[in-house]
C-alpha cells in the first residue's frame, strides 16, 4: 500500500471514531461542523441534533416483513445528471463557503412562490378574458331583438285587416325582461288581439325570455280615418340581456297609406240650371265591405253661390256644410242623403260639387272615407244681382248699434225685356230649430234711412215698380242701384245672440213674352253680432252713497295736492272674452296713488310710461261686469288755473271675442277734474289759486 492511500485510510477512521464520540447528527449529515461564524445556522443544527437524538434513543421497530426487489429502473441521461449532482453534494466534503449558500437557497424558493402566484394570477386574467370573448362573440352582441311588422301598406279603408308584429331574441343570449309597445293611427278600430295586452293601449310586458326565443302579437281591426292619408304603424321593443343591468329599445315602423275604401258614393245631379231653379243634390253610400259600418257622418259642402232650402233637406245645414248623421251601414246595403236648394244670382259656369261619408275624427274634423265629386253648369241668369254692406260682400262682424249702409245693384243679362221685376231686401235673424224656430228682429227698422219709402214686411223692404218706375219693364242690359241704411240694435240678451242673414230675393215675372214667374236670391251675407263688452272710466270724490274717496282742496289749487278715485267698469252680456288688457296714460300733473280694488286679472303702473294697466286671461260668458278702483293726486300748475284740469288719457280696451275669434279694440274718454255727477265735486273742478 503506497503511503498516499495508507495516510487516506487513517482520516477516514478518525472522522469515524469522532462521529461515533458524539459529533453533531447535522456534521454526519452535511460533512463539516459549522464554525462561530453564523448563529443562525449554530441554531438549526442544534436542533436538529436534539431531535436525531431522541430518535436514536426509541425503542426499535421491528423489522418489516421482507419486500420484493423492485425491478431496475432505467434512468434518462438527465436523470442521471441529477443523481450525480446529488451525490457530490451528500457524499463530498463541502467547505463552509458551502453552508454559507444555505440562505441564498431559501431566497430562490420564495421567487419561485413569487413565480407561481403571478403565473396563476395571468392564468386567471387569460380565462376571464377568453370567457369575455366568448359570450361577446356567442352572447349579446348588441342585437337582442329583431322585429318585423307583416301587413298591407296600402289600406282600404273600413277593410277589416290583420298585422302580425313577429319578435325574435337574435342575441343567443336570455332576456331578463321583455316589452312591446305598438302604435296604431287613432282612426284605427280595434277587433281583435293576440295575445292580450298586459296594459292599455297596446303594452305587452312579456317578461324573461330564452336564447333564441320568438313569438307573433296579432292585432286585427278596421281603419277609419280620410282618403289619401299617409300614416306609420310603430313597435318599439324594450329588452334587458340578462349579463347586462340597463335596458335596450328596438324600433320598427311600418308606411301605409289610404287609398281605397269599401265605400261606394254616387252623386245624382241636373246636368244644367239657372239661378233660382230648385236643384236637388242626391249622395248614395254603399257598403261593399263584409264588416257593418257604424257611426258614418254623409257630408256635403255647400256649392259656392248655393242657397239650400228652409224644407226639404233630410240633414242640418252646420256652417257652410251640409252634414246627416247615418244609421248603421251593413255589408251590401246603402242609404241616400238629398240636400234641395237654388244657386243665388251671379252664379255661373261649372260648379263643383262634392259628396263625401266617413267618421269624426278625434280632433273635431272631418275624415272623409269616401269621395265622390261632380259638376253643375249653371247658365247665366235673366237678372244678376249684387249685394253690398258697408263696402263688402263678405261675412262679418258687427257691433251693437252700429249702422248697415246696404247697396243693391241689378242688371238685365237675359238680352230680352224683364217684366214687372220686384227686389225685396230681407235682413233675416232666427233663433232655435224646427217647431221651436222664431225670427228675431236685430236692426232698428225705426232708425232706417231709405229714400224710395219701400214697403216693409217683417224684416224684409220690397221695392217694385211702384218705388222704381223702372222696375216695370226692365230693358236689355239696363242697370240700376238701391242704397239703403240701418242700425243694428244697441242691446240684445244672451238668447237673441244670432247672425243676421242679409240677402235680396228677386222675383221676375216674364222674360221677354214668355211668363216665367222666377224667384232669384243672392248668396247671404252672415252678420254676426259681437260681443257688447265696453268699459267706462269715471273719476270721483265720492263715492255713489255720498262718502268721501278724494282728499285735498275742492276746487283744486295751485300748491296743494288733490286727491281723486278712478274706477274702471268692465260690463257686458254677450261672449266669453279672453286676453283682456285696459290701458291708459297719466298726464304730467297727476302721480301715482294706490290700487284700491280689483275683481279679477292683475293691475300695475309702469313709472317710466306713466301707464296703468289691468290685464285678465279670460272672463267668462256668465260674468257680467268686473271692477278696478284706484287713486291718482293731482298737483296743478300755474298752467292750470282757470281750466279743468287732466287726470287721465283716453282708455284702451282691447280684448278677444271668442265666439267670433276676432279681436275687438274699444275706447272710454279721457278724464278731468270736471265732476258733473259728484254731489260734492259738481262745480268745484276749476282749477284756482290759493
Amino acid at each position: 500500500m503506497s503511503k498516499k492511500k495508507k495516510k487516506r485510510k487513517d482520516r477516514k477512521k478518525k472522522s469515524s471514531k469522532k462521529a461515533a464520540a458524539g459529533a453533531s447528527p447535522l456534521v454526519k449529515v452535511y460533512g463539516a461542523e459549522p464554525d462561530g461564524t453564523d448563529e443562525e445556522l449554530k441554531k438549526i443544527i442544534a436542533k436538529e441534533s436534539e431531535a436525531l437524538e431522541k430518535s436514536a434513543s426509541a425503542p426499535p421497530v421491528p423489522p418489516a416483513a421482507p419486500r420484493k426487489p423492485a425491478p431496475p429502473q432505467t434512468r434518462t441521461p438527465a436523470e442521471n445528471d441529477v443523481a450525480a449532482s446529488l451525490s457530490a453534494i451528500y457524499e463530498g466534503h463541502p467547505s463552509k463557503e458551502w453552508l454559507n449558500t444555505l440562505e441564498r437557497g431559501r431566497r430562490k424558493t420564495w421567487v419561485l412562490v413569487l413565480a407561481s402566484i403571478t403565473a396563476l394570477l395571468v392564468l386567471v386574467l387569460g380565462a376571464a378574458w377568453l370567457g369575455f370573448w366568448w359570450w361577446g362573440g356567442h352572447g349579446f352582441n348588441g342585437e337582442g331583438i329583431q322585429i318585423q311588422i307583416e301587413g298591407p301598406e296600402q289600406i282600404s279603408l273600413g277593410q277589416e285587416v290583420s298585422y302580425f308584429i313577429n319578435w325574435h331574441n337574435v342575441s343567443k343570449e336570455p332576456l331578463a325582461s321583455t316589452e312591446f309597445r305598438i302604435s296604431f293611427p287613432n282612426d284605427f278600430i280595434i277587433s281583435e288581439i293576440k295575445p292580450e295586452p298586459t296594459s292599455a293601449p297596446l303594452v305587452f310586458r312579456l317578461g324573461a325570455q330564452s336564447a333564441e326565443a320568438r313569438g307573433t302579437i296579432k292585432v286585427t281591426g278596421v281603419f277609419t280615418g280620410a282618403l289619401g292619408t299617409k300614416s306609420a304603424i310603430q313597435v318599439i321593443g324594450t329588452y334587458r340581456p340578462a349579463t347586462f343591468n340597463s335596458d335596450f329599445e328596438q324600433l320598427m315602423t311600418h308606411d301605409i297609406e289610404y287609398t281605397d275604401s269599401v265605400l261606394e258614393g254616387t252623386l245624382e245631379l241636373p246636368a244644367k240650371v239657372l239661378p233660382g231653379d230648385e236643384v236637388t243634390i242626391r249622395y248614395t253610400i254603399q257598403n261593399n265591405g263584409t264588416e257593418t259600418m257604424e257611426g258614418l257622418r254623409a257630408r256635403i259642402p255647400i256649392p259656392d253661390g248655393f242657397v239650400p232650402g228652409s224644407d226639404g233637406s233630410s240633414g242640418e245645414i252646420d256652417e257652410y256644410e251640409y252634414v246627416k248623421e247615418l244609421d248603421p251601414l251593413d255589408p251590401n246595403a246603402s242609404v241616400s242623403v238629398e240636400l234641395k236648394g237654388a244657386f243665388s244670382l251671379g252664379s255661373s259656369g261649372d260648379i263643383p260639387i262634392v259628396g263625401e261619408a266617413g267618421y269624426v275624427a278625434s280632433d273635431g274634423n272631418f275624415a272623409a272615407a269616401q269621395k265622390t265629386e261632380g259638376l253643375v253648369s249653371v247658365l247665366a241668369g235673366d237678372l244678376h244681382i249684387e249685394l253690398v254692406i258697408n263696402g263688402s260682400q263678405d261675412d262679418r262682424s258687427v257691433n251693437l248699434g252700429e249702422w248697415q249702409r246696404i247697396g243693391i245693384s241689378y242688371e238685365n243679362t237675359s238680352g230680352e225685356e224683364l217684366e214687372n221685376v220686384s227686389l225685396a231686401l230681407h235682413l233675416d235673424a232666427k233663433s232655435g230649430e224646427g217647431d221651436e224656430e222664431k225670427s228675431l228682429t236685430l236692426v232698428d227698422w225705426r232708425e232706417l234711412d231709405d229714400e224710395y219709402e219701400a214697403e216693409r214686411s217683417g224684416n224684409a223692404l220690397t221695392f217694385t215698380e211702384a218705388e222704381i218706375g223702372q222696375l216695370e219693364s226692365l230693358a236689355p242690359e239696363e242697370d240700376g242701384f238701391i242704397e239703403v241704411s240701418v242700425p243694428v240694435i244697441e242691446s240684445v240678451s244672451p238668447d237673441m245672440d244670432v247672425p243676421i242673414m242679409a240677402y235680396v230675393e228677386a222675383t221676375i215675372v216674364s222674360v221677354g213674352d214668355t211668363e216665367v214667374n222666377r224667384i232669384v236670391k243672392t248668396q247671404p251675407i252672415l252678420l254676426n253680432l259681437q260681443s257688447d263688452a265696453n268699459i267706462t272710466s269715471v273719476a270721483r270724490y265720492t263715492s255713489d252713497e255720498g262718502a268721501p274717496v278724494g282728499t285735498g282742496p275742492l276746487p283744486p289749487q295751485v300748491g296743494s295736492a288733490t286727491t281723486y278715485r278712478v274706477e274702471w267698469k268692465i260690463s257686458k252680456t254677450l261672449h266669453e272674452l279672453e286676453r283682456v288688457n285696459v290701458s291708459a296714460s297719466l298726464p304730467k300733473a297727476i302721480s301715482w296713488g294706490t290700487i284700491k280694488e280689483i275683481d279679477a286679472g292683475e293691475a300695475g303702473y309702469d313709472p317710466d310710461l306713466k301707464l296703468v294697466t289691468w290685464n285678465i286671461n279670460k272672463i267668462p260668458s256668465d260674468v257680467d261686469d268686473l271692477l278696478l278702483s284706484f287713486d291718482v293726486k293731482l298737483s296743478p300748475s300755474e298752467a292750470d288755473v282757470g281750466r279743468f284740469a287732466p287726470l287721465l288719457s283716453e282708455t284702451r280696451f282691447e280684448f278677444t271675442d271668442k265666439s267670433i275669434e276676432e279681436s275687438v279694440i274699444r275706447t272710454s274718454p279721457s278724464l278731468n277734474t270736471d265732476l258733473p255727477d259728484d254731489p260734492i265735486a259738481k262745480r268745484k273742478g276749476v282749477v284756482t289759486k290759493p
